[in-house]
Parts: C-alpha cells; structure tokens; sequence
C-alpha cells in the first residue's frame, strides 16, 4: 500500500505548470492513498483535488476552508480504493483533519489528511493544542479498529518539535501520550527535508522571511497507528522524499513524502500484539528458563 503526502500550495506561484509536474509524478508513483493540503475549491461545483487526480482514477474526498490565510482553502483525500465513510476534525485554533474510511484489499481502516494551521516557528504551542485533539479524535473514531489508522499531513514542525514528539512518544502534552509510528523516521531512505532552499518557490520566503539563503525543514509526515493501541498489522517499508521537480520548477512549494506500507506483514504474534511477547520468546528459545 502506498501513501502519498502532498501540500499542493492551492494555486499559487506558476500554477498551469505546477499542476501538470502534479498530475506527471503523481501518476508516475501511483500511490493508493494521498493526504493533500491546502487544496483549492472551485472553479463550479469542481474542487482543485478533483481537477488534478480524478483523470488519474481517484475517488475525492474533499473538506473546504475558510480563512484569510492562502493556505487555507481545505484538505482532501484521493484514494484508488473504494471509500466507506468521513468524518471532520475540527482541531484548535483552525487547524482540520479529514478522515476518511477505506477499504484496501481485506482491512478497513481510517486514513486522515491533517494540517495544525499555524507555521511559523514561533506558534508551536498552537500546534501542540491541535496534535492533542487531533490524536485523541482519531483514537476515539478508530477505537475497536483490528488495523491501525494512518496519518498524513503537514505539520509545520520539525521531529524535534514538542508536537511531533508528542506525536511518536517522546513526551507527553496536557496530561496525555500516545506513539504513532513516524515512517520516514523508520524506513526513511535520502535526504529527510521537505520545505527547503533548494526549491525554487521556497528560497525566497526563506531569505526574505527567516534570514536564511539556506533553510531545510522536515514538516510533512506519514505515521502508522501505534501497534500498542491497535493490533500490530502495518509495517513501514519505506519512506522517501519526492515531487521535487528541478530547480527552475516544482510541483509545490512542499516536497512530497512517499511511504510504502505493507498491511499483515508480521510473521509472528498472530497480530495479537503486546500480549505475544512472552510466548514469542518461548518459540524462539524454548530453552530458555
């Protein structure tokens, strides 16, 4: 199963060239699932989703936004397998997750396109109040679940941020803690940035804006469900940064984050979890006292 994370920027900078180098690589990759951010509505009843990837054979899910930031136009899910069900987040101070629910060979599950809203390093504390909400919503709605829900979005923070830490397990916020699995931080493969100075319409904001001819930032995600909370039925294979274009053009002003997972790839344990490791122990080493 592959999972695509994609911020598509709405129709900023040279949109009819951005949205050809889009629909170009993302056919190319031919992921089953794609998180998209800052998706534009319109022009009709159509939405900028739908423009893109449903000539590719995607099915669209689509949650509009209002606000006066550009990037909020909305958030939307393109899948390639058959959608059961959606359902909004609403997280703290404007940020969304759009979950929606997808069958894929012979697991249902929940598979969320999330954005916190507020980018600037100086509003970490707004995204740890949307990573809370955002972390119990998902908990509540996949509570039962057999397969784990998966998570992609643009968080605006870097893995040692106090959200994404949040997020993985390294701490706890507001009296609460969990532990998604970070797929790049598993299986990552290449250079780990997705907003950087490298391309072509990110180099101007990070001179003018950060002070820094020089800017690199991980901020785009894919994270598993925690084997701990579900059963543990999704393994991480592999991670990589793409849609990164050349220098003179891009398909975004965020590079895209690729995962390929790998549903019921667990030999052992009868992905029956926690509750499997003293017995697996006893398989390995029956001699053991």
């Amino acid at each position: 199963m592959r999972v695509l994370q994609a911020n598509i920027w709405a129709r900023s900078g040279p949109y009819d060239i951005r949205a050809r180098l889009l629909r170009q690589e993302v056919g190319l990759l031919a992921p089953d699932l794609i998180a998209l951010q800052e998706v534009d509505s319109g022009p009709g009843a159509t939405n900028q989703a739908e423009e893109l990837f449903g000539p590719l054979g995607y099915e669209v899910v689509h949650e509009p936004r209002a606000g006066d930031y550009r990037g909020d136009p909305g958030v939307a899910v393109a899948a390639r397998h058959p959608v059961r069900d959606r359902r909004v987040l609403e997280l703290p101070h404007g940020g969304v997750g759009l979950a929606v629910r997808v069958a894929v060979g012979g697991a249902e599950f929940w598979f969320c396109s999330a954005t916190t809203a507020h980018g600037w390093p100086h509003q970490e504390a707004l995204r740890e109040d949307a990573v809370v909400a955002l972390d119990a919503g998902l908990t509540e709605l996949a509570a039962g679940d057999d397969c784990p829900p998966v998570l992609a979005g643009d968080f605006d923070a870097t893995p040692d941020a106090a959200s994404i830490r949040f997020l993985t397990g390294l701490q706890s916020l507001q009296g609460r803690s969990t532990s998604w699995a970070d797929a790049f931080a598993l299986a990552g493969e290449g250079p780990p940035e997705t907003w950087s100075s490298e391309n072509p319409y990110v180099a101007p904001f990070a001179a003018a804006v950060f002070a820094q001819p020089v800017h690199a930032r991980r901020i785009d995600y894919v994270f598993v469900g925690s084997p701990f909370t579900w059963r543990p039925r999704v393994v991480v294979r592999s991670a990589r940064v793409v849609l990164k274009g050349t220098a003179q053009a891009a398909p975004s002003d965020h590079w895209g984050l690729l995962a390929d997972l790998e549903v019921d790839g667990i030999a052992l344990g009868g992905r029956r979890g926690l509750e499997t490791w003293d017995e697996t122990a006893r398989l390995l080493w029956p001699d053991q006292p």
